[in-house]
């Protein structure tokens, strides 16, 4: 599997990371997308990572707000990663991109030696978080 970059990967490397919030998607008790959507703060700015297929989507984003649902079965989640530990308060050092066989990634690398690797699974359309 190719992987593609829709958007300009924004200028982040050397920055320091002063928000980090996920969006997941969880049907019942499980967590069905632990990343649906990732957004991170650098420079007093938002920007979201997000995948499609093959695509890796980078954007610029208003602040994280929490997502409207309307059932209980299946929602979305906004979850606050403000203190997580080795991203937030750290220069952005590296991103690097691949693809396997059934998955696009990206990962984030911070000077506190933290590494965040979102995972794609195109073919059943979720995204992992692996610290």
């Amino acid at each position: 599997m190719n992987f593609y970059i829709n958007g300009e990967e924004p200028a982040i490397k050397g920055k320091v990371c002063r928000g980090f919030y996920l969006i997941q998607h969880q049907e019942g008790e499980s967590i069905t997308d632990q990343a649906n959507v990732a957004f991170f703060k650098f420079d007093g700015h938002w920007i979201k990572l997000h995948f499609d297929d093959e695509i890796i989507f980078w954007r610029g984003s208003e602040s994280p707000s929490e997502p409207v649902n309307d059932r209980l079965s299946t929602c979305l989640v906004l979850l606050n990663l403000c203190e997580f530990k080795g991203v937030i308060g750290h220069r952005l050092n590296d991103i690097e991109y691949g693809s396997e066989e059934e998955h696009v990634w990206a990962k984030l690398e911070f000077s506190s030696g933290q590494t965040l690797l979102f995972k794609h699974h195109a073919h059943d359309d979720y995204t992992t978080v692996n610290c």
